[in-house]
Formats: C-alpha cells, structure tokens, sequence
C-alpha cells in the first residue's frame, strides 16, 4: 500500500550499530539498507565496519557485535562511496533516523573528507509515531509488538531497517488521511516537532547549538567551524583552502541547520 506512494523511487529501511551513542566521539560497526530500487529489485546490503577503536562492553551488550567481529573489516573509508551510492536520491526510512543513525553517517561522512549522501528524503518512524499520537512507548520494540511485527533479532541493522519499513506500512494503514498528502504529509507530520536551534552565549560568543549536536563558534565577526575535519578553522579559511566544502558546508544537505548556516554566511559576507 504504501509503497505505491513512493513509486518511481528507491526506497530503503536504514539502520545503523554503533560504538556509542555520541556521533562526535563513538563510531558506527554496522549499517543495513534494506528495501527495493526504483526498477522494483530488491536491496539488502548489510555491512559490518571497523570502528578503529574499541567497542565497549556496554554496547556489545545492545547490538552483540565484538571487537573479534571488526578485525579484518574494512573501515568506513571503504564503505563510504557505496553508501552514498545506495542512499543519494532515495526515500530513506529509519526509526529516530533523524535524532541518532542520519548524525552518525554525517560525521562518518566529514570524518573521511567525502560528502555526506543526498537521499530525496528521510522519514523518520519515530517522529511520524510521536506525531500521530500513537499510545505507549515509541521505541521500535513497542511499536513492533503493537502492531504484529516480528522483531527477532532488535538491534541487529538488517532486523531493525526491515522492520521500520513495515512498521511505516503499518501506520500508514491504520492512518488513511496520510496517503492523501503523500510523502509531503508524511515529512510534515515527521518534522512538526523537530526542535529550533538555541543559542549559548559565553561572554563575547554566541554559540549556535543545532538538534545535531554540532557547535558554530562566532567570534570577532568569525565563524568557527568545531567539527569535523576542520574543526577549529575558520570559514573563510576553508573558502580559501577548500571551496568546495566551503559551498557544501552551508548548503542543505550540510549537518548545519539552516539558521546556523545563514548566519555563517552572513559572517563571511561582512568579511569580505
């Protein structure tokens, strides 16, 4: 049913595994994207990642991959170029997507220098239940029990990417008024509660704090980028040395939200 929405796409469940919890610190050790291509074959690509750290006791706990389980395979440097192949233009589907694997693939991404993917949109299972106001708990376990899902294998990426295919069918189904809207409806309803970026100041610097946990410094009319790998360089000298980072870096498909990003433009305009 709710496939015929999205014909015409590549539509994919995503999920990934992780070292933590934190996209700046922890790593990702698997990834899944399962669904079909836009001829209607099917997509099951199932990867696990050496981390190059350690995977601590605490989440092999969760996902029950070790750190035998990484020796030998390739880091994400090997993998990047094909994730981006599989998710640039498609309609990606994950639960907490937006607030978790999606911040986790953008740091990966910047991490190695590449761009970060552009898929045509990311929809979000936790975000559409919370909007929907479906009762209980709103992790994929529940949502999963209550509406019949078999989730064998929780916190296993391919486990968990097919599921939150058929959990969104699920609710789409017990939801009519969404298939008039279509995928807009869906990304609106997703993105009703999505939280504005806050400011911090300290002392002379107003520190942007965007839902992804990335900080802009702005300092004595300078955007300080602090993440990834120029983190602590200023923007006009990532302009100077790297334009092409520069020009993604405040585009949309940049990690950055979008106040955050005109105001870095802003900036870098009264400095020329």
């Amino acid at each position: 049913m709710f496939m015929s929405l999205f014909d015409g796409f590549k539509v994919l469940g995503f999920d990934t595994e992780t070292t933590g919890l934190n996209p700046r610190k922890d790593r990702i050790v698997q990834y899944a994207l399962i669904g079909r291509d836009v001829d209607g074959s099917s997509v099951s690509r199932t990867e696990l990642i050496n981390p190059g750290i350690k995977i601590p006791e605490a989440s092999m706990r969760v996902h029950g991959i070790s750190n035998e389980d990484v020796i030998g395979q390739g880091s994400f440097s090997m993998h990047a170029r094909d994730i981006a192949e599989l998710i640039d233009g498609a309609i990606v589907i994950g639960h907490n997507v937006n607030g978790f694997d999606w911040r986790f693939i953008e740091f990966e991404f910047m991490r190695v220098g590449e761009i970060v993917p552009r898929p045509y949109a990311l929809v979000d299972t936790l975000e559409l239940a919370r909007a929907l106001k479906i009762p209980g708990r709103h992790t994929l376990g529940h949502l999963c029990k209550r509406y019949g899902i078999g989730l064998d294998r929780a916190h296993s990426a391919d486990a968990d990417a097919a599921a939150t295919l058929v959990l969104l069918w699920k609710m789409i189904g017990d939801n009519q008024s969404i298939l008039k809207g279509g995928l807009e409806e869906i990304q609106k309803l997703c993105n009703q509660n999505r939280k504005s970026p806050t400011v911090r100041k300290e002392g002379k610097k107003e520190i942007f704090l965007g839902d992804s946990d990335d900080s802009i410094i702005f300092k004595d009319g300078e955007s300080i980028i602090t993440f990834g790998k120029y983190s602590g360089k200023t923007f006009s000298f990532i302009d100077s040395n790297d334009p092409r980072y520069a020009k993604w870096l405040v585009s949309e498909s940049s990690p950055v939200d979008k106040a955050t990003r005109n105001r870095i433009v802003e900036h870098h305009i009264k400095q020329a």
